[in-house]
């Protein structure tokens, strides 16, 4: 009996014909998870270690409801702004309880895994209020770094100003929850997505990137899967953009043609390169992802230093 009702609840989660794959979530009201993140940064010059950085972060996530179209999802996580001044005042958190987590309300559609954050306003506001109250509180307790930390505040003032920039940082940190689901996989098969992005080393210029998501292995014994995605970033027009910078930066000194050749050539012997990847283990069963993680390097070869850059970003997210 046992065998059939798992069969019964494994049909309802994967729709599978062959070896094509549409997982659908299959939550229970009051489900809670944890969830642990490591961080660690390293940066490296010619392959030799010059730092090495590590940070830990937490979330839990509750599932409120259970809708016939959609679930409701509660998603606590530490404040990124008490925790960007802890290193320099170690004690922010104590003095302002009221501020340490800040709380998500997602919106989950069932059928097409589409998220909205019903809570939007209330993010902002406690964004706000606790960039506010956090200064406050280092004008007083800390004088000295108190006129520095509007540069530190200042990204998080721009991810939490609408709506849409909350749900771009939330999809962001934690979009992997929704990854696999309602999505047409064949084993082994890349799904891939083009889209103009904004560009991270210029802002206001967009690039092209291209996603790749692939089902690489099924797990039937365990019930689990293993799904990557990689990130391909086209950098060709950030590149011209930057001759054109070089060559208008030379002129303006008055340099000679042949001295702008050079400098061009010279960016040219420039490399940059960036990859950004995900791996992704899903509990079928169960629906939940169960661990990510996510690396990120760029790599470059600065031609009038000789010198070559490497920075390394792993984060390992599991969730229980």
């Amino acid at each position: 009996m046992r065998a059939v009702f798992t069969s019964i609840l494994l049909s309802a989660t994967i729709l599978s014909f062959g070896q094509n794959y549409n997982f659908k979530p299959q939550w229970k009201q009051g489900e809670t998870k944890t969830i642990t993140i490591v961080q660690t940064e390293r940066e490296y010059e010619d392959d030799k270690l010059i730092s090495d950085t590590a940070s830990y972060n937490d979330a839990r996530i509750k599932v409120l409801k259970d809708k016939a179209e959609s679930y409701t999802l509660e998603v606590k996580m530490e404040n990124q702004v008490l925790r960007s001044v802890m290193d320099l005042y170690e004690s922010v958190g104590d003095e302002l309880p009221g501020y340490r987590d800040l709380k998500f309300v997602c919106v989950v559609n069932k059928e097409t895994s589409a998220s909205e954050i019903e809570n939007w306003e209330e993010v902002r506001d406690f964004m706000n209020n606790s960039i506010e109250q956090t200064g406050k509180l280092l004008e007083e307790k800390a004088p000295e770094i108190a006129p520095f930390m509007g540069l530190v505040f200042m990204p998080l003032k721009a991810a939490f100003d609408s709506k849409e920039t909350i749900e771009e940082y939330f999809d962001d940190q934690f979009g992997y929850i929704l990854t696999p689901f309602n999505k047409n996989f064949e084993l082994g098969q890349a799904i891939s997505e083009t889209e103009t992005d904004e560009n991270p080393f210029k802002p206001g210029l967009d690039i092209s990137t291209t996603t790749l998501l692939t089902l690489n292995s099924v797990n039937s014994k365990e019930n689990s899967c293993k799904i990557t995605q990689e990130v391909i970033l086209d950098l060709s027009a950030f590149n011209e953009m930057m001759k054109g910078m070089l060559q208008r930066m030379a002129e303006s000194f008055g340099s000679s043609d042949s001295t702008i050749a050079e400098s061009t050539l010279d960016l040219d012997k420039y490399k940059m390169d960036v990859k950004n990847s995900q791996e992704i283990t899903f509990d079928i069963k169960s629906t939940w992802v169960t661990k990510v993680v996510t690396t990120g390097i760029v790599s470059g070869y600065d031609p009038q230093a000789e010198v070559k850059n490497r920075k390394e970003v792993i984060t390992t997210t599991t969730i229980n």
